[in-house]
């Protein structure tokens, strides 16, 4: 199907001119065809089709994430190998994506971004921006124990833009720096009478914020790595002198791994930790993210989680996974101190969709207390470009 609608798309009609009138279809689908099938094993693969310029892997998006319901959407991913820099510039590409989605609850967004190497791979910028109307429940808004059951739905309209830039240390060096700056206005708005005195309504909070970044990065590629280690320190600092109206800081510290366990077997794990200050907008507070947990459930002045992922690749380009993670979050005030922990696991099916490029594709899906959830996979449940 993906090759019959390309050939629609992609000037099929070439091919039917420059075909002799009585050619038969398959020797006209056959120069069409050719270009899905990887010579080396003879299994449908995209790698040469993406890399062609303006051609684009349309990602469908579907939404089940139990903080906004049902939905969906799609993005259009562009990549662009680095031709110069031989197979690593096909295992870190050049991306742009160009997307929306809408669910069930009312959210809805739209997005655009691009991740670009420049200065022979040692210059690495990352920009984007979205708009839309995200509907969550929030919870722990209030001191006391019972308060962090109870959810407080809000209405966030955001519009948000992003620029960063990350320079290598040296060369062929796994470390890199840089500064990364977000800016955002974010107005809530109640969905509800409110259950607490005091509760933020229909004021804009604009985020004007500089982060030092940190990186280091020796994945075998970006998409779906089989070893190597990616670590990000992050520390964020929103300022009313830059515009932001008010005062507040976050550090976030991301590390993931992988290794083989043989010739088929990779094993995965990420684990990651998040701080932050006390005057920090209660929709940017750390929560636990793991597959199967909804979003912001779990929120707190600090929320730290482990998640361990084992992939076999059991037939060609064929995998299964299973994974599991625990996570947990802090709160602390005058009046409380208390901890949250919850857990998650899940299974999927992975198929190697662009072999140069490295990435599979496939399915998740993962269950914590009260909650099970789908997700689409492109590259890995991780990704970080």
């Amino acid at each position: 199907m993906l090759a019959l609608a390309t050939f629609a798309l992609h000037g099929g009609g070439t091919y039917a001119q420059e075909a002799a009138p009585d050619a038969s279809i398959g020797a006209v689908l056959r120069p069409i065809t050719a270009r899905f099938i990887d010579p080396a094993d003879g299994q449908f693969d995209i790698s040469e089709f993406l890399a062609q310029p303006h051609r684009f892997l349309p990602v469908p998006i579907i939404v089940t994430e139990p903080a906004v319901g049902y939905g969906g959407g799609g993005v259009g991913l562009f990549l662009r190998p680095r031709h110069a820099a031989g197979e690593e510039g096909w295992a870190r590409p050049d991306i742009s994506a160009i997307g929306g989605i809408a669910t069930q609850n009312g959210t809805w967004m739209t997005f655009a971004g691009d991740a670009s190497r420049w200065l022979d791979g040692r210059l690495r910028t990352l920009a984007g921006g979205g708009t839309g109307v995200v509907n969550l429940d929030f919870y722990g808004l209030s001191g006391g124990a019972d308060a962090r059951d109870r959810a407080v739905r809000y209405s966030l309209d955001v519009t948000a833009v992003v620029g960063q830039a990350n320079w290598q240390l040296a060369q062929e060096s796994p470390w890199a720096a840089g500064v990364r700056y977000v800016w955002a206005e974010v107005e809530p708005r109640l969905r509800d009478t409110p259950l607490f005195p005091g509760l933020a309504d229909r004021t804009r909070v604009t985020i004007s914020a500089p982060t030092a970044v940190v990186e280091y990065d020796t994945r075998d590629n970006i998409f779906t790595p089989t070893r190597g280690v990616y670590s990000e320190s992050a520390y964020l600092a929103s300022r009313q002198a830059l515009g932001a109206s008010v005062d507040f800081e976050r550090f976030d510290q991301t590390l993931l791994g992988w290794r083989p366990l043989g010739d088929n077997v990779f094993l995965g794990a990420r684990g990651k930790y998040a701080w932050s200050s006390s005057t920090t907008p209660f929709f940017l507070r750390p929560f636990v993210m793991l597959r199967g947990v909804p979003a912001m459930r779990f929120q707190g002045d600090e929320a730290g989680s482990l998640e361990i992922e084992a992939r076999w690749q059991f037939h060609g380009r064929w995998s299964v996974v299973a994974f599991g993670g625990a996570g947990q979050t802090w709160t602390r005030d005058d009046r409380v101190s208390s901890a949250q922990g919850v857990g998650s696991g899940g299974a999927g099916v992975r198929y190697e969709l662009a072999r140069r490029f490295g990435m599979h594709v496939g399915v998740d899906v993962a269950a914590s207390r009260g909650t099970t959830a789908v997700y689409l996979i492109v590259g890995n449940a991780w990704f970080r470009p």
